[in-house]
C-alpha cells in the first residue's frame, strides 16, 4: 500500500480533495490554508481530506491563544472502516506539532472526537419565556425600534414551536423590557408559543470563545422577574438528541501552558510556588516567583506533580473547570499553596456554545 499527503497547495492535491468530497460531502476547500488543505492518497486514490485553519484566536485577558481549527474532516463513503480517518488525524496533529501549534479545536459529533482525546470547555446558556409570561408583568404594547435589538434566526431546520432569538443588543433594564415586548410581539406574530434567547449570545464555533466572568445580566434580571427559566448546562452532547459539541485537545502540555501564561493579565503578588504537570500530551513544569511565572518542559526532582488528562488541563487553562472541580473529578490530591496558584492564574469563567438540541430538529 503507497500512502501518500498531498495539499491543496498543488493542483493534484487540490483536485484529490475535490474527488473526496464527490463522494462524501461538500464542504469549502477555501475556509484553510492550501498548506493545511490535506488529503490521503492511497494506491493513487484519494480516500479522505482534511481541512484546517491554524491561526485561530481564543480570547484571554492579556490577548488572544493561537489555536488550529479542524474545520471539515471526511473520508470518501466507499472507503470507510479502514483506518484513513485516524491515519489522517494523526498526520494532521503530527503536522500541528511540528509548526509549534499546541491546541486544536474542532465541532462535531462525540463518537467521533473523544476517542482522539478531545474533551468540551463550553457551556449553553438560554432564557427560555412564554409571550404570555412577558405580557403578564410587562403588558403588550411593543415598540417596532426596539426589533432592532434582536437578531433572530429562521431557516429550516429549526423547532417549529420556538422563536429563536440569537442576540439581544441591550444594556439597561429598560432596553431589555423593549427588547422582551418586542420579541412577544413577533412570537406572537409568527404563532410560536416558546421563545428561547441564547444568552449571552453563543459564537459561532471556531470563534474566539469570549469569556465571560459571569452570566448574570439585565436581561436574566428582568426575564426571570417574568416568570422565565433559564438554563445553564455544562456540554453534553451524549445526552442531547442532537450530538454535538465544540471539542478540544492539547497537543503539546508544556507548549500549551507557555502559551497560555502568555496571554495572561498577571498581577502580583502571585502565590510563589512550584507544580508538575504528567499528561498524555507530555509533562511540564509551573513555577512561580511571585512576580513571575515560568513554564519549563521538565520536571525538577521534588516538586508535586499533578497526574491528569492533558484534556482536563484544557478545561482548567480555559476557565471551563476550575482547579478544585477538576481535583474532585480525577480525585487527586493537590497541595494547598499549588491550588492557590491555579485559581489565581486560571479562575473559572463562562465560555459558550450553541445546544443545538435546544435549536434544531433531530
Amino acid at each position: 500500500m503507497i500512502v501518500r499527503t498531498l495539499t491543496a497547495a498543488t493542483s493534484e492535491g487540490r483536485q484529490a480533495i475535490e474527488t473526496v468530497m464527490a463522494a462524501s460531502y461538500r464542504a469549502d476547500i477555501d475556509e484553510a490554508p492550501p498548506e493545511w488543505a490535506l488529503a490521503r492518497v492511497v494506491d493513487d486514490t484519494p480516500v479522505a481530506f482534511i481541512l484546517v485553519d491554524p491561526y485561530r484566536q481564543m480570547a484571554f485577558p492579556g490577548g488572544g491563544l493561537r489555536y488550529a481549527f479542524i474545520c471539515d474532516v471526511a473520508t470518501r463513503e466507499d472507503r470507510r472502516r479502514e483506518g484513513h480517518f485516524r491515519a489522517l488525524m494523526e498526520e494532521t496533529f503530527a503536522r500541528l506539532r511540528e509548526a509549534g501549534i499546541p491546541l486544536v479545536l474542532t465541532h462535531g459529533r462525540y463518537p467521533l472526537y473523544r476517542r482522539f482525546g478531545f474533551d468540551v470547555f463550553t457551556h449553553h446558556s438560554a432564557i427560555v419565556i412564554t409571550p404570555e409570561q412577558i405580557a403578564r408583568t410587562l403588558g403588550v404594547e411593543a415598540l417596532q425600534e426596539d426589533e432592532e435589538r434582536l437578531t433572530i434566526q429562521g431557516g429550516g431546520g429549526i423547532l417549529e414551536d420556538r422563536l429563536l432569538v440569537t442576540e439581544v443588543r441591550a444594556g439597561t433594564l429598560s432596553e431589555c423590557r423593549g427588547a422582551l415586548l418586542a420579541a412577544a410581539a413577533i412570537a406572537r406574530g409568527r404563532g410560536k408559543g416558546l421563545i428561547l434567547f441564547e444568552h449571552p449570545a453563543a459564537p459561532s464555533y471556531g470563534s474566539a470563545y469570549p469569556l465571560y466572568a459571569t452570566l448574570e445580566t439585565p436581561l436574566n434580571v428582568l426575564a426571570r422577574a417574568c416568570g422565565a427559566q433559564g438554563i445553564v448546562q455544562g456540554a453534553d452532547p451524549e445526552s442531547g438528541t442532537i450530538p454535538d459539541a465544540d471539542w478540544i485537545k492539547v497537543l503539546d502540555a508544556a507548549g500549551f501552558m507557555r502559551a497560555a501564561v502568555d496571554c495572561l493579565d498577571l498581577a502580583s503578588p502571585l502565590p510563589a510556588t512550584t507544580v508538575g504537570f504528567e499528561t498524555d500530551a507530555g509533562s511540564l513544569m509551573l513555577k512561580s516567583t511571585g512576580t513571575t511565572v515560568h513554564v519549563a518542559d521538565t520536571l525538577a526532582p521534588d516538586v508535586p506533580v499533578i497526574h491528569w488528562p492533558s484534556a482536563a488541563l484544557a478545561q482548567l487553562v480555559t476557565g471551563y473547570r476550575s482547579a478544585e472541580m477538576l481535583a474532585v473529578i480525577h480525585d487527586t490530591a493537590i497541595p494547598v499553596r499549588v491550588l492557590a496558584l491555579l485559581q489565581v492564574l486560571f479562575p473559572p469563567g463562562w465560555r459558550l456554545s450553541r445546544n443545538e438540541s435546544w435549536t434544531y430538529k433531530a
